[in-house]
């Protein structure tokens, strides 16, 4: 689950950084924010 977490984060990442389209970099921040909130919560998990 941490893996995909940063997986998403790294997308978000991406979209910030692409000059190729609008939609992806306002979807960006959200993407990074729902990244980051999963990765703090699946952390809590017990391995």
């Amino acid at each position: 689950m941490e893996n995909i977490a940063t997986a998403i984060i790294a997308i978000g990442f991406l979209m910030l950084f692409q000059p190729f389209a609008l939609a992806l970099y306002t979807y960006s921040f959200i993407t990074m924010l729902a990244g980051t909130v999963m990765f703090i919560i699946v952390s809590k998990f017990p391995e």
